[in-house]
């Protein structure tokens, strides 16, 4: 077992009902000075039952309320019994049959890699999962969520992934009347914040692949913003600055999740988008070729490669929203949006922010 504490520590609650605690939980919104990195606790046990007021209670977090839902789970604000603070769990189930169906499906017509055969015993789901909790667990900072602990009992169906959570939730950017939320003075603060924790990410070796407002959150003073999600992001040991002795974990050298698509259509940089929009000529004419002799030929197109640039970009889609109420590039469909990304400039308002500074 890799838990760092007993069965009975682990599963202990404060005495009291939940009213009792209320009066008393912290949020943590701590200062850049005030932020100190925490070691992930994995914990492979898990003890579920309720609690008098009805409560969920896993271990020692009682569950107060849904935050939100995703494609593989959702998302809980829970209280820590043992810290008396809240934090955020994310719950996962190991298997989604459809997904891994088509995950499956999408690998047999994948060209071989190096690095695929260390995975082959997991679901794709449960990959993905694994993969985003080895992520996190390289992630020290103050301007990126932490990951606590994660709860992973062979026997539930579930992983729970514990992390701190921002009370002061995502970004709001723009108003019903699409008009910009923000002041230009908050939106800089943003920026800082961002620019911080996505140089140190990088830093890391690590690519977001999905940076847009809302997984930026808040503190619970909103003093300070952090990158939150990493269900589709990558580590690349090519693109790591920072050395580290502990960096050669099996699942982050599976790349094949590179070949598809990752990240929200609004936000996606050009390069990512190049072979989805337009075929060259001698593409062309190599298919009319091959369609009037009757041979069949492949047509393999060439990426570009996944850098840290596709997180710029995204970031400065990012900035143009927060500034303007306003995404840059507008189309009615999704591979509509994928040819004016590539082909067309976007426009800048004369006034930015709430305050509408010229």
């Amino acid at each position: 077992m890799a838990s760092t504490s007993t069965p009975n520590q682990r599963h202990s609650r404060v005495n009291g009902t939940r009213s009792h605690r209320s009066n008393t939980i912290q949020q943590r919104s701590p200062d850049r000075e005030e932020f100190t990195a925490q070691e992930v606790v994995m914990t492979d046990e898990l003890r579920s039952h309720h609690t008098n007021t009805g409560n969920k209670l896993l271990n020692q977090y009682e569950f107060m309320h849904k935050l939100g839902r995703g494609q593989h789970g959702e998302v809980f604000v829970a209280i820590d019994a043992k810290k008396n603070i809240e934090v955020a769990i994310k719950a996962v189930k190991r298997k989604n049959p459809k997904i891994d169906r088509m995950q499956q499906f999408r690998k047999k017509n994948l060209p071989s890699s190096p690095h695929t055969p260390v995975t082959e015993n997991l679901s794709s789901t449960e990959h993905k999962i694994r993969k985003e909790i080895a992520i996190m667990k390289k992630c020290r900072h103050p301007h990126v969520v932490q990951l606590l602990e994660v709860i992973d009992d062979r026997l539930s169906e579930k992983i729970y992934m514990v992390m701190e959570y921002l009370a002061g939730g995502e970004i709001k950017w723009r108003t019903t009347s699409d008009e910009p939320a923000l002041r230009v003075d908050q939106t800089r603060r943003i920026c800082r914040d961002v620019i911080l924790g996505l140089e140190y990410l990088h830093h890391q070796g690590i690519i977001h692949r999905d940076i847009k407002p809302a997984n930026l959150l808040w503190s619970a003073d909103r003093r300070m913003v952090k990158i939150a999600d990493f269900g589709v992001s990558h580590f690349s040991y090519a693109q790591q600055t920072h050395l580290q002795s502990d960096t050669r974990d099996p699942i982050l050298m599976d790349d094949s999740d590179l070949s598809k698509f990752a990240g929200t259509p609004m936000f996606l940089a050009p390069e990512i988008l190049s072979d989805t929009t337009e075929s060259t000529a001698t593409d062309l004419d190599q298919l009319a070729t091959a369609t009037t002799t009757g041979t069949s030929t492949t047509l393999t197109k060439k990426k570009q490669p996944i850098t840290k640039a596709i997180d710029i970009w995204a970031f400065g889609v990012t900035l143009y929203a927060l500034l303007f109420g306003k995404l840059p590039f507008n189309a009615e469909g999704e591979y509509q949006i994928y040819s004016v990304i590539r082909t067309e400039d976007w426009d800048v308002p004369e006034t930015m922010g709430c305050d509408h500074i010229p």
